[in-house]
């Protein structure tokens, strides 16, 4: 969902670009590659919710703060870039709404937003016509009651916090793969997640239906010389909803 797309996540793994599926020939693990037979290595149920469990409970959020502008042609800004793109300004714009940052626009751009109660969509073509200009993002101290590291690289930076607690519960698909010579798993798990404040106060603010039980597709790669599975990108939905193919494909995608 388009929220999301405004976090940058620090999982421990790799993969899970916001980007789109790969097209082509390049074949997804939905599409049976021709890659995937006779994999000399399978990748338990159990061990697939102990590695998924492990690092999913590792992740963090990160909240783009400092100064920024807003830029419809960028990828999504880091801790260091100043340009952001739209799907992260909506992201700030809820969390402005749950009182976890203040956005504060130079030359007071910003003064004709108290005018009315202008929507996310108004908010964000403002700014990309240049109407807003440059912002400040300061975290408020509701949202520093959450951080867990603070970067800073001149006048941006990036505020951390945990995404959540997850228990994986059940494995309901769990198919072995092969792309040249590294060794995946394509896996499908049924999860709990409680989410922490900062999430459920965006989520809240911004309208956003997520629900505790979730699903997700994980792709997961062996790693011969640390002799461990990781995963390296997922995509997810709500339990009763459709997952919709993203990260995974993608991160196949780019498996040598």
């Amino acid at each position: 969902m388009r929220i999301l797309a405004a976090l940058l996540f620090s999982l421990f793994i790799a993969g899970g670009a916001n980007a789109q599926s790969g097209s082509g020939d390049t074949p997804s693990p939905s599409q049976s590659p021709s890659q995937s037979t006779s994999p000399s290595r399978s990748l338990s149920n159990a061990e697939a919710i102990q590695v998924i469990s492990t690092e999913w409970n590792e992740l963090v959020g990160w909240l783009l703060i400092g100064e920024r502008v807003v830029a419809s042609d960028v990828p999504p800004a880091d801790c260091k870039s100043e340009a952001m793109n739209p799907q992260q300004f909506d992201f700030l714009l809820n969390a402005e709404r749950a009182g976890l940052v203040t956005i504060r626009y130079w030359d007071d751009r910003g003064a004709f937003l108290k005018d009315k109660d202008y929507t996310n969509k108004e908010k964000i073509e403002f700014a990309v016509a240049g109407r807003l200009q440059k912002m400040t993002i300061i975290p408020t101290k509701e949202a520093q009651q959450e951080q867990v590291k603070l970067e800073i690289h001149n006048r941006t930076g990036c505020m951390s916090f945990k995404v959540g607690r997850y228990e994986i519960n059940t494995v309901t698909e769990n198919r072995s793969l092969r792309k040249g010579t590294t060794e995946l798993a394509a896996v499908t798990v049924l999860y709990r997640v409680d989410y922490a404040p900062i999430y459920r106060q965006v989520y809240t603010a911004g309208k956003v239906k997520i629900d505790n039980m979730r699903k997700a597709n994980v792709l997961l790669r062996f790693d011969p010389p640390r002799k461990r599975w990781h995963a390296i990108a997922f995509d997810a939905a709500n339990a009763g909803e459709e997952i919709k193919p993203v990260n995974v494909p993608q991160a196949y995608k780019k498996v040598q």
